[in-house]
Formats: C-alpha cells, structure tokens, sequence
C-alpha cells in the first residue's frame, strides 16, 4: 500500500505545463443530437461503437480513453416501461440539476412537477424495487485509445452513465464511479483534470447492472495531451454531450417503471440496480482521498529528468 497519493505538477517541464493550463479543471461537472453521432453502448455489460443506430464494432473491455468533457448531472424520468428495440421520448427530465427544476423544453402537461426537489417521482419508492422513478444520467465525452495503449485519434464518443456508474464507490479506489474519481482526483496535493490522464473503464463484475468503474492509469504525453486540449475546446464536443430529446439514451436501458405491459412482445431487460443517490449539492468537507494501490505521483517520474 502506498500513502495518500501526491502529483508533483512542479517537477513537469515547463512546455508540458502550458499545455496543462489550457484544459478546463473542471472537466467533471436543448441541442437535437446529429444522426450521426458516435457513442459508447454499454448494453448487455458490453463495449460498442455505435454510429447513429447502427452498431459497428464491440470493444473487449476493459478501454483505456482520455474524459475530454463531462455535462452536469440531469435527471429523466420515463412514464411507460422500457421495450427492448424501442425509443421512446422521456416524461419529463432536468438537462442540469444544478437549477433544481425541469428543462424549459419539458411539455406543460408532461412536467411532474414545478421542482425537482418536491417531485413526486423523485420520491424513493416511486420506481421499481423502492427505488426514485426519476433517475440520474450524465454524459462524458471520451478519446479512445489505440491497441498500443496510445491516444492518436480525434474521433470523440459518447458514452452515457447511469446512476450506477455515476455514484458507484467503494472502501478502496478499485472500484470508483465518476464522482468518487474526480474527488480522488481532486483530493491529491497538487490536482490535475481528468482530461491529464489515461484512464481505465471497466465493468464492474460484482453488480447484476452494466456499472462502470474508473481508474488512472497514467499522464498523457504531450501530444496527447494537446489533442485531448483541441478536442474539449471543440464546439462540436460540447453538443455530443449536451442533454437532447427524446434520443438522450438512445441505445442504452432507460429504467424500467413500475408499470408492466399486459402482453409484452420483446424482453425486459432487468431493473437497474437501485443505490442511495446522494444530494447533488457538493460538500465544502471532502474526505481525504483513500490509499491506493496505484501511485499517481509515480505516473510523473520520467518528466523529472
């Protein structure tokens, strides 16, 4: 075991610090999505590139990729049951649930309520197996690393997280949702954004539910990096993870509701794995990052030289 883990920034060189300064720190944190948008499918506890409709290839997991950019949390709520094959527009939902009520582009007659805070559907027991029918769902925008682990292509993915993978945590750091990424990220001495690294995305194998985990695996080279800068200052990447409807989650498994079709024509995927979401608002104390076995200050040793 390693101590608390440390990232030296001030032994990088001085071209490569530029370049740091240039990504947005804050890379954890209605536009109508083009057809021909490339995404990330996790259905069926898979990695698929998905073009559109059309699914073109399957990943063996896990991926290594680079998080350009990531939208505010949102909330979605559907009003029938999930039907494999199926797209169906949501209910009601919040593209930010930073302003704590629904998107202006929600139908007066759809909105479930003027709050998300006093929605009824936000309420636990609302949705299948006690859990919020309204769910949490947020969206990344992720390079791709080549089969020599190398960060060498501009072609940008979606990839939407259910609230599994967003709030996922553990006693360790081996297996970290997005949240408890970015705050062990944040939480070392001298932090560098998510969009710095490699990171590892792995399903985890103990949850009945696609859960995603994330892992730091190393610091970008410098062209990588000025890659990773150019992506997420792109327009066109702040669009790929903007909050649209009713295509939002096209592809993926919304949650399924309570109701139950009478004679269902097509296989139900399983309800998604209910967990305490915790209160969007951030806490000014944060816990002190975990040890790890993965020392990321190791990561920087070769730019000492």
């Amino acid at each position: 075991m390693n101590e608390v883990l440390e990232i030296n920034i001030k032994n990088l060189p001085s071209a490569y610090k530029e370049l740091l300064g240039q990504l947005d720190p804050d890379t954890l944190n209605t536009y109508s999505r083009p057809q021909g948008v490339r995404r990330l499918s996790i259905r069926g506890r898979v990695f698929r590139k998905v073009m559109g409709k059309e699914e073109l290839t399957q990943l063996n997991g896990p991926i290594k990729a680079v998080i350009v950019k990531t939208a505010p949390l949102s909330r979605i709520y559907y009003d029938e049951p999930y039907v494999e094959g199926q797209t169906s527009p949501p209910t009601c939902w919040s593209a930010d649930t930073n302003t704590g009520r629904p998107s202006d582009d929600v139908l007066e007659e759809s909105a479930q309520a003027t709050s998300c805070v006093e929605c009824p559907q936000n309420i636990k027991g609302s949705g299948a197996n006690d859990s919020k029918a309204c769910r949490y769902r947020q969206s990344i925008a992720i390079l791709l690393a080549d089969n020599d682990g190398m960060v060498v292509s501009k072609e940008v993915y979606q990839l939407s997280l259910p609230a599994t993978s967003i709030f996922a945590k553990d006693d360790t750091t081996q297996k970290m949702g997005l949240q408890a990424y970015a705050r062990f990220l944040s939480a070392q001495e001298r932090p560098v954004p998510p969009a710095a690294l490699l990171t590892e995305i792995s399903f985890d194998p103990d949850k009945s539910v696609p859960t995603l985990n994330f892992k730091p695996l190393r610091v970008l080279e410098e062209a990588e990096l000025a890659l990773a800068i150019e992506i997420q200052q792109a327009p066109e990447t702040e669009r790929l993870i903007a909050l649209s409807t009713p295509k939002l989650i096209e592809g993926a498994s919304p949650p399924v509701q309570e109701k139950v079709e009478a004679t269902p024509t097509k296989e139900v995927p399983p309800v998604e794995e209910v967990i305490e979401e915790p209160k969007v608002k951030a806490v000014k104390n944060k816990k002190p990052a975990p040890t790890e076995e993965v020392d990321l200050a190791s990561m920087l040793d070769d730019f000492d030289d």
